[in-house]
């Protein structure tokens, strides 16, 4: 690990004056000494090494050849904190030839086979002085004139550079870097020497062309997928290699209208239309530390450590689909109230996040229906917990379930119409099948307008904000949690086992007032979604404790699903019917009027006689669910379903 602080030399003044001072506040310098340093950065044509966030020095010194992998980035002020390794090497030679060790390992594993070639080339004349502090040797202070030459530009600047000695301490550091700010008045030099070359480079590539060296090498790796993201990638490359957006969608087997859009986002999001987690996964991992290397050491103490931040947008990282989710969050009976909440979000947020990437590939549609249960789970348990949380806290997350739950659901309802649709066909001879061709497309439409819509909230800043935020709440343990006693000084109940027994009775008699609503004769369709929302409410409550109560639960939760089964199924029928009397109509999934506009009807009938006779078969449905809805209602209102509610809240 390199530690060093830089800063930039305002003119040649400062410079002699700094080779010329004896004493740097209560340290000591040494003569100096003037060395000659010759510097070529190398990569490959795609630049890996660079994707990868290293640059690969060779300096040309007496001795051999001084191969570098630093690492970018880190700087905090004028502290820079870099992975660095190196290798003396006899003379130049390709990495395949170099002797066995970290630097061989991590240059091959980066680059493979592709040959290294000269990125740019910087030449300095450094004078070197030892930093003491009595008789210890705490750093070497380095005045540079450097010399860049790149891309046919030349600059030069001058710059001083102090780099921790293994007898140095980070206060050390700490006080040569105040004293060179505050007495001198030097401007701290937040970035490397490699990245002011690589900057100027870039400026002198950028004019006409779409991306930056690392983002060409960054998309390249990206573009060797096989997922949406690829052709993403692809037409990026197109565009940058100056073929037209036809061309560049025929290459990535792209629309020229999402070409159109990719590049618009591009342009207002650069490295941000694509997640975090495809990023990590196009760039190469770290370099093993070196044996002898000192541990990263903490900041100084005018250099205040912040939390570091993944690059802008998307800020999170999905978790990946190795890690597992636990089985149950962990409750205890003993537990507080807003304890129990943070362990249920957390458990059910974990889910989210695992079954994120199936959502995102989209080959498998129950992907996508558990990772909307969760995010549907957790706006659930905000509900059951409220009074127990401050919710004024916990509103930005709410909002987030929200978003997110909606865009996951305008998908999945979708999936759940035709996986439904598919049952029915399965029961139609072949020659029928093709009936409800039309259907499907319209259908097959909407689900990829819907996708799109889902992806592009799942890549937003919004999306990967909220996602991360959250986490970092649900991993702080008593965070959201209300006062344990009144403004009066009284105990409030919070233990899980005093306030429990109370949540379920009001989510059950919650179900039960519906009672006299929905017996008899003409019963609303829409009373009966409300019931069935309530019914859910009083499954998810026993679900989320289920590991407090006693076995009689696991019963309570069958029979409730098999209430909110029936009236799913109801509503399911309802949606359907309406889903393919509109098409029938208007020959369009669904059909919302233009505001302040009066309704027009088609011109020309829609005919689909597959579709006609489907309605029918939903409607009947839809009716039999009706009729037989008064036996499912029984079983609930039942004696021995009161009895088995009191025998599972007795083990509190």
């Amino acid at each position: 690990m390199e530690i060093e602080a830089k800063f930039s030399l305002p003119d040649v003044d400062t410079l002699r004056r700094l080779r010329a001072d004896d004493h740097l506040a209560t340290f000591t310098l040494s003569a100096g000494k003037t060395k000659q340093v010759h510097d070529t950065y190398l990569d490959t044509p795609d630049h890996a090494v660079l994707a990868a966030g290293f640059a690969l020095r060779q300096r040309e010194q007496e001795g051999g050849t001084l191969i570098t992998v630093k690492g970018l980035g880190g700087a905090q002020g004028a502290v820079h904190r870099r992975e660095e390794l190196e290798i003396l090497l006899p003379a130049d030679q390709p990495p395949a030839k170099w002797p066995a060790g970290p630097v061989r390992d991590w240059v091959l594993q980066t680059i493979g086979e592709t040959p290294l070639s000269p990125l740019f080339a910087l030449r300095q004349t450094r004078v070197v002085r030892q930093v003491t502090h009595g008789e210890r040797a705490v750093a070497e202070l380095s005045l540079d004139e450097v010399h860049a030459a790149v891309a046919h530009t030349e600059q030069s600047y001058l710059e001083l550079e102090v780099e921790l000695a293994p007898q140095g301490t980070e206060d050390d550091l700490a006080a040569l870097a105040t004293h060179l700010q505050e007495a001198l008045g030097l401007e701290p030099e937040p970035r490397s020497k490699f990245e002011r070359a690589l900057a100027l480079l870039q400026s002198a590539r950028s004019e006409g062309r779409l991306l930056t060296p690392r983002e060409n090498a960054i998309w390249r790796q990206i573009a060797k997928r096989e997922d949406m993201y690829a052709r993403r990638a692809r037409a990026l490359l197109a565009l940058d290699a100056e073929h037209t957006q036809v061309e560049a969608g025929e290459h990535a087997g792209l629309s020229e209208r999402r070409v159109r859009y990719w590049l618009a986002e591009f342009r207002k999001q650069r490295l941000g239309i694509f997640p975090v987690h495809v990023l990590a996964e196009s760039t190469p991992a770290p370099p093993p530390r070196m044996p002898d290397q000192r541990p990263p050491q903490p900041a100084p103490p005018t250099q205040p450590q912040r939390r570091p931040r993944a690059p802008r947008r998307p800020k999170g990282r999905a978790k990946p689909k190795a890690l597992k989710p636990p089985n149950k969050p962990g409750l205890e009976a003993s537990d507080s109230m807003a304890e129990a909440a943070r362990k249920t979000l957390n458990f059910h947020f974990r889910h989210m996040l695992y079954h994120e990437p199936g959502t995102r590939v989209g080959d498998d549609i129950e992907e996508l229906h558990d990772m909307r249960v969760a995010t549907r789970r957790m706006r659930a348990a905000l509900r059951v917990f409220g009074n127990h949380l401050d919710m004024k806290r916990m509103a930005p997350f709410a909002k987030g379930l929200k978003r997110t739950g909606r865009t996951l659901g305008a998908v999945r309802d979708l999936d759940v119409f035709w996986e439904k649709t598919r049952q029915y066909l399965d029961t139609l001879q072949a020659e029928r099948q093709g009936g409800l061709n039309p259907l499907h497309a319209v259908w097959q439409a909407e689900r990829e307008k819907a996708r799109d819509g889902m992806l592009t909230h799942l890549d937003s800043e919004r999306y990967v904000e909220f996602r991360e935020q959250f986490g970092d709440f649900l991993e702080t343990p008593g965070a959201g949690a209300l006062p344990e006693l009144s403004e009066s000084g009284e105990p409030l109940p919070y233990r899980l086992r005093h306030v429990l027994p109370v949540i379920v009775h009001q989510r059950l008699a919650a179900v039960r007032s519906y009672d006299e609503w929905v017996t008899g004769e003409s019963v609303p369709l829409e009373r009966l979604h409300q019931l069935r929302i309530a019914a859910k409410r009083l499954r998810y409550t026993l679900e989320f404790f289920e590991e407090v109560l006693g076995a009689e639960a696991k019963a309570l939760i069958k029979e409730i699903k098999s209430l909110q089964d029936h009236l799913g199924d109801l509503q399911d029928a309802v949606v359907a019917s309406t889903l393919l009397r509109d098409f029938l109509t208007w020959g369009t999934w669904g059909h919302t009027p233009t505001k302040g506009k009066e309704m027009s009807f088609p011109t020309e009938p829609i005919v689909a006689p597959g579709v006609a006779a489907y309605l029918t078969v939903r409607q009947t449905e839809l009716q039999h669910l009706l009729d037989t809805f008064p036996q499912a209602w029984a079983r609930f209102q039942g004696i021995d379903f009161s009895q088995l509610v009191a025998a599972a809240l007795a083990v509190l």
